[in-house]
């Protein structure tokens, strides 16, 4: 039997997520006993859930290599998403159930090219639970970000599934890098928007490069003008 009901898990990702937004505005929120109270019991509650990801998990990463195996020698990876990451993403999407997050585990293979991402995302559909597939190469988000993203059901639980090239992968490291550094909220659509033009303008090109052909001239050169300010904005002394 389950330590906690996924009403409880529900709820304890709600109330701990809403004392977070409180924080911002009541410093002393927490130094009321029974708050405190109850953010330590929602952590435990959270912390609980996703721990139930790990075994399905890993299951699912083993099960990965295997699928993969047939386009060389991919990387495959896999995380858990720290309670930090999981508030932070119930703050950004208030109406979201903690019991319904798909990617509290998460793996991700790099493929040597679009093709092979496509051709191991048709076989994971033919044999896995998969509940949910979005094509980010053919229908890129506002970023620029691409991407293949299943979600698959593994006892019980949604693990995702990024298929991805390497120049994918270089992309969104870049961006995530910049985003834990100088720019905070910069994957999630904030920032400056010299910066984010710049990038969204890279991911064209890289889309260009992982199809074989050559990027548009215009792009380029907004590219290259771009770049320039994004150094300005990388190496300024302002905060």
């Amino acid at each position: 039997m389950p330590a906690y009901s996924k009403t409880k898990v529900d709820k304890s990702g709600r109330l701990f997520a809403d004392q977070i937004a409180r924080f911002a505005e009541e410093p002393n929120l927490f130094k009321d006993d029974a708050t405190l109270d109850q953010a330590q019991e929602a952590i435990a509650v959270i912390e609980w859930w996703r721990s139930e990801h790990a075994k399905p998990l890993s299951r699912v990463a083993a099960n990965l290599r295997y699928y993969v195996g047939e386009e060389g020698k991919p990387i495959v990876s896999q995380r858990l998403k720290r309670v930090p990451t999981i508030a932070g993403k119930l703050l950004r999407e208030p109406a979201m159930k903690l019991s319904r997050m798909a990617d509290i585990g998460g793996v991700r293979a790099l493929l040597p090219n679009q093709a092979a991402a496509y051709r191991v995302a048709a076989r994971l559909r033919r044999n896995w639970t998969i509940t949910r597939f979005r094509d980010y190469v053919s229908e890129p988000k506002e970023d620029g970000y691409r991407a293949l993203h299943l979600i698959n059901r593994h006892r019980g639980r949604l693990i995702e599934v990024q298929l991805r090239t390497p120049r994918q992968d270089m992309w969104a490291n870049a961006v995530e890098t910049l985003s834990r550094n100088a720019f905070p909220g910069l994957k999630f659509g904030q920032g400056p928007a010299e910066l984010r033009s710049f990038l969204f303008d890279f991911a064209e090109i890289v889309a260009q490069e992982d199809l074989g052909l050559a990027s548009k001239q215009e792009t380029l050169e907004r590219v290259k003008e771009r770049s320039i300010e994004a150094v300005k904005l990388l190496t300024s002394d302002e905060p």
